[in-house]
C-alpha cells in the first residue's frame, strides 16, 4: 500500500508540474522534452522519448527524449512496424507493455534499446480528435512489472501532450494567419479549460481510492488547485487579444467575484485597486493573486470562524506593487518556499521581473512589486 500510495503520489506531482508549464510554455520542442522528464519521473524509469509519426515518409522520429546519447534525439527514425511495440501502440491505439525483452516472443527487440541497454518498455498512443500525433515511450533498464495505475499515468499524460503540442501549433498557424487567430484561441481556451475540469474530477475520484486522509487530502488539494486554474484560465479569456493595458479596477473587482465563490464561509475578499495593468502582466498577475488568495483562506485562519484578505494593486513611478493581505495568524518563514504553490508564485514574479516578500505579524503580507521599492507597506 506504501508503495502504490508513493508511486501515485509521484506521478501525481509529475502529471501537475507538467500540465501547469503547458499552460504558458509557446517553445514546442521544451514542452515535448518536458514530458519526457515528467513521464520518467512518474514512473521512475531510466528513458523515456516521445516519437511524431511522419505521413510523408511513414516513419516516426523521435522529437525529444531524455536518457539518450548524443546525435539520437531529432534525428533517429522508425517504422511503425506491427512487430514493435512502437508500431503495435500506434496503429491499435493502445497501450503496449513489454515487461522483458530477453523473454519476449511476440515483439522485436529494437536496436536503439539493446544500444542503450533498456530491457522493460511502455509505449502509449498520443492521440487527438483529429487523428494520431505519435507515440510517447519509458524504456528501463532493468525487468520491470508495470502496474494499471502506471499505464493511465502515461495514458492520461500522453493524452495531455498531445492536445498540448496540437493547440500549440494551432496558436502559431493563428498568429501568422490574422485573421484567424480569435477562432482559435477560443477553441483552444474551451479544450484548456474542459482538459483542466476533467483532470480535476480524476483527481477528486482517485482521492477516495484511499483510507488514508492525509493523501486523501493531497488528492483534493490538488483537485481544487486545477479547478481554481479552470476558472481564472476561463477569466483571462477575456483577454486573448493584444491589449497593451487594461484597467487594474474592474479586472481585480471580477476576479475576486468569481474567487469569493471558492472560499470557505466566514471569509471575507476585498480589493483596493487603482491604475492599469499591462497586457503582458495580466496573466501572471492574476494567476499569482488565485494562488495566493486561496493559500490565506486555507491557512491563515485555522482555529478561527473566519476573517478578512484584501487584494491590492497600483502603479508606483515607472512600475507597480500588488498584494495580498489578510488578518490571520500569520506564516512561518519556511512556508513561503516549501509549497508547490509558493514555487509557482516565485516562478510567476520572476517572469514578471518582479520581486516578491512576505511579511507576518498580526496577519501576512504578500508583496509583489515591479520597478519600485519594496517597503513592506502596503496600507497607503
Amino acid at each position: 500500500m506504501t508503495t502504490d500510495t508513493e508511486s501515485l503520489k509521484r506521478q501525481l506531482t509529475a502529471f501537475a508540474k507538467f500540465t501547469t508549464q503547458s499552460l504558458s510554455e509557446s517553445n514546442l520542442d521544451s514542452l515535448m522534452l518536458n514530458a519526457c522528464v515528467r513521464a520518467r519521473a512518474g514512473v521512475n524509469v531510466s528513458h523515456a522519448k516521445l516519437l511524431e509519426y511522419l505521413p510523408a515518409s511513414d516513419r516516426m522520429l523521435l522529437r525529444a527524449g531524455v536518457g539518450w546519447k548524443d546525435g539520437i534525439v531529432g534525428h533517429y527514425q522508425v517504422a511503425p512496424s506491427l512487430d514493435t511495440p512502437i508500431g503495435r501502440a500506434f496503429a491499435m491505439a493502445e497501450p503496449v507493455a513489454i515487461e522483458d525483452y530477453t523473454k519476449e516472443r511476440v515483439y522485436r527487440y529494437p536496436q536503439l534499446l539493446i544500444d542503450h541497454g533498456c530491457i522493460a518498455s511502455v509505449n502509449v498512443p498520443l492521440q487527438t480528435d483529429s487523428g494520431m500525433f505519435g507515440v510517447l515511450e519509458i524504456d528501463h533498464i532493468e525487468a520491470r512489472k508495470f502496474s494499471e495505475d502506471d499505464i493511465w499515468f502515461l495514458t492520461g499524460l500522453g493524452n495531455t501532450i498531445a492536445q498540448s503540442i496540437k493547440l500549440k501549433r494551432a496558436l502559431s498557424a493563428a498568429e501568422r494567419a490574422l485573421d484567424d487567430k480569435q477562432l482559435l484561441l477560443r477553441e483552444m481556451n474551451h479544450r484548456i479549460k474542459n482538459n483542466l475540469g476533467l483532470v480535476s474530477a480524476i483527481l477528486s475520484l482517485q482521492s477516495k481510492r484511499f483510507a488514508d486522509q492525509s493523501v486523501r487530502d493531497e488528492f483534493t488539494a490538488a483537485a481544487n488547485r486545477i479547478r481554481n486554474l479552470a476558472l481564472v484560465h476561463d477569466r483571462l479569456q477575456l483577454f486573448a487579444t493584444s491589449f497593451t493595458e487594461i484597467p487594474a479596477e474592474p479586472h481585480f473587482r471580477d476576479l475576486c467575484d468569481m474567487l469569493r465563490s471558492l472560499l470557505p464561509p466566514g471569509v471575507d475578499l476585498t480589493y483596493q485597486c487603482s491604475g492599469t495593468i499591462a497586457g503582458d502582466c495580466v496573466e501572471a498577475l492574476t494567476l499569482i493573486t488565485n494562488e495566493l488568495v486561496t493559500n490565506a483562506a486555507k491557512y491563515a485562519f485555522l482555529g478561527r470562524d473566519g476573517g478578512k484578505i484584501t487584494v491590492g494593486y497600483r502603479p508606483e513611478g515607472a512600475g507597480w506593487r500588488m498584494w495580498v493581505r489578510d488578518d490571520g495568524n500569520g506564516i512561518k518563514e519556511a512556508a513561503t518556499a516549501a509549497s508547490f504553490g509558493q514555487q509557482m508564485i516565485a516562478a510567476m514574479a520572476t517572469r514578471l521581473n518582479a520581486e516578491i516578500s512576505y511579511t507576518s505579524g498580526a496577519g501576512t503580507t504578500a508583496e509583489i512589486v515591479c520597478g519600485a521599492a519594496m517597503s513592506h507597506d502596503s496600507s497607503r
